[in-house]
């Protein structure tokens, strides 16, 4: 049987220059971090008409950034990861960089907008807790 899971696979194909833009201290968390491998993914589901997610995803430097995590999400579900270097939302996995404080953070959603949308795990929701940044915050009432 087929698996349904999404596998990594280290391409190899690594220069000095790849090394360069899977640092995770780049613009969303460089190549290989969520607001650009992220993005990347959905892409391909959207582009391959039947939304299916990718059986496996090639990258360079495997060890470095949030590959792992990214591929967990994909398979698994859970929260969207934020706190990356950004300049505008199109550089979160959540499409949402807090413009003051120059960090990808949850996305405040309006009541019509499509289930995950803040990037938050479910039982959670995105609230603003101060200094122009989103948090995902318990909704339970324990």
């Amino acid at each position: 049987t087929l698996s349904s899971f999404v596998s990594m696979n280290n391409s190899f194909n690594a220069g000095i220059e790849s090394l360069k833009r899977v640092q995770p201290e780049n613009i969303g968390g460089g190549d290989n971090g969520w607001g650009i491998l992220y993005p990347r993914t959905y892409a391909c589901t959207a582009a391959n008409g039947l939304s299916l997610k990718p059986n496996y995803i090639a990258i360079d430097w495997v060890h470095i950034g949030d590959a792992f995590e990214v591929v967990h999400h994909i398979n698994f579900g859970g929260r969207v990861s934020t706190g990356q270097r950004c300049e505008t939302g199109l550089d979160c996995a959540t499409g949402s960089c807090s413009i003051r404080r120059k960090v990808c953070h949850c996305q405040r959603c309006d009541e019509d907008a499509r289930p995950g949308c803040s990037g938050c795990a479910g039982g959670e929701e995105c609230l603003e807790v101060g200094d122009g940044v989103n948090k995902c915050i318990s909704n339970s009432s324990d």
